[in-house]
């Protein structure tokens, strides 16, 4: 009786096994997948940043920026419903709340030279927290000297700048609008030249 009973608890084990072996199967699959997408989403931030970060005004490098927040998010817990983040992940989150509040303090600096140091700071901590959190070994220092910039490229760039701070500046009163008077009559310009010689004379 035992071996029968034996015999029918290995067919239920071998039965379920069948059974749940493929399903476990798929699923390990997608979960991989999973992992997968999210570090070539993470990679492609990555490397739009280290691609443009010599022009941080281009469009796809605001638009990596603010997708951080997202594909770092980490991961919610099931049942409780309570957010988990790696350390790396807090360190990528944490430089980039750093970086992002600099960017509006400007007007806090005595000089934009200064912020213009502590923003390039900020943004290689980003970068190098982002490495870290992909497995690149890259230091500080490379990341912030082993970039190529042309020199046009930065002057259009301060152009750019220079232009939408005097737009502002008009817009919300700092400033006038300065105006030019051209192009005058050179008849009217003779005639009145005249008359005021005239005058003299008399």
């Amino acid at each position: 009786m035992f071996k029968n009973i034996n015999m029918e608890i290995k067919d239920i084990i071998m039965t379920a096994a069948v059974i749940l072996g493929p399903i476990f199967a798929v699923q390990a699959q997608k979960l991989v997948e999973s992992f997968r997408e999210k570090r070539e989403r993470r990679l492609k931030i990555f490397m739009t940043l280290m691609a443009t970060r010599a022009e941080r005004l281009h469009r796809e490098h605001v638009q990596s920026l603010n997708m951080i927040d997202i594909e770092f998010y980490g991961r919610m817990i099931p049942f409780i419903k309570t957010r988990y983040q790696t350390k790396k992940e807090q360190a990528v989150t944490h430089s980039w709340k750093s970086y992002n509040n600099h960017l509006s303090q400007q007007n806090e600096y005595g000089s934009l030279e200064n912020w213009g140091k502590k923003n390039d700071e900020l943004f290689v901590q980003l970068l190098y927290s982002m490495a870290q959190a992909l497995n690149y070994d890259y230091d500080k220092v490379q990341l912030q000297r082993d970039c190529y910039r042309p020199k046009a490229h930065g002057d259009y760039e301060q152009s750019q700048l220079r232009v939408l701070s005097g737009i502002e500046n008009i817009v919300n009163g700092k400033s006038p609008l300065p105006t030019f008077v051209t192009n005058f009559n050179d008849s009217q310009t003779k005639n009145e030249g005249s008359e005021s010689a005239e005058e003299i004379k008399s």
